[in-house]
């Protein structure tokens, strides 16, 4: 009875071990093939290049014309809409930036093309943008204080100046 047992014992073992060596190639090759679609030297899939932000415009913004009145353009990429995450607020309406919540109130997606800004206005309660348009007149980063002068696209007449705060 104990030569049986033994066998039995040894049989369950090779067994066990056969099915361990099965999974674990069945998980390496996985892994393999997954490597494999994102190489770019492979016949698979290349992975998607981030855009770069316009790095003139990326910095905290103060208006010159209400020195409260902030806008914050990031270069934090939103691949959903293809824009990039930026916020704004105005402190003479005793809102801080603090008072922000994440990508709600305040906060907005920004692309720039050429001189033709779009801004993606984000609300608390839902995400549904908000689109604002503006024309870039001047910008610079090359004066001691650097500028920016952006035109309201719907009202043409109203222009504004900011300086970027240097932190």
């Amino acid at each position: 009875m104990k030569r049986e047992t033994v066998l039995i014992t040894i049989c369950i073992a090779a067994a066990l071990a056969v099915a361990a060596g099965i999974g674990i190639y069945f998980m390496v090759q996985e892994k393999v093939e997954e490597n494999e679609m994102v190489s770019t030297n492979s016949a698979g899939f290349a992975i998607e290049e981030i855009p770069s932000a316009d790095p003139a415009l990326v910095g905290k913004w103060s208006c010159a014309e209400n020195p409260q009145w902030y806008k914050v353009y990031y270069d934090d990429y939103d691949d959903d809409y293809g824009f990039f995450w930026g916020k704004e607020w105005d402190e003479s309406d005793e809102v801080f930036e603090e008072d922000l919540m994440y990508h709600g109130n305040g906060w907005f997606r920004w692309r720039k093309d050429n001189n033709q800004l779009t801004e993606l206005h984000t609300m608390d309660a839902n995400d549904l943008p908000i689109p604002k348009m503006w024309f870039i007149k001047f910008l610079s980063i090359r004066t001691p204080n650097d500028s920016l002068v952006m035109i309201n696209s719907e009202r043409k007449a109203q222009s504004f100046h900011f300086t970027r705060v240097q932190h």
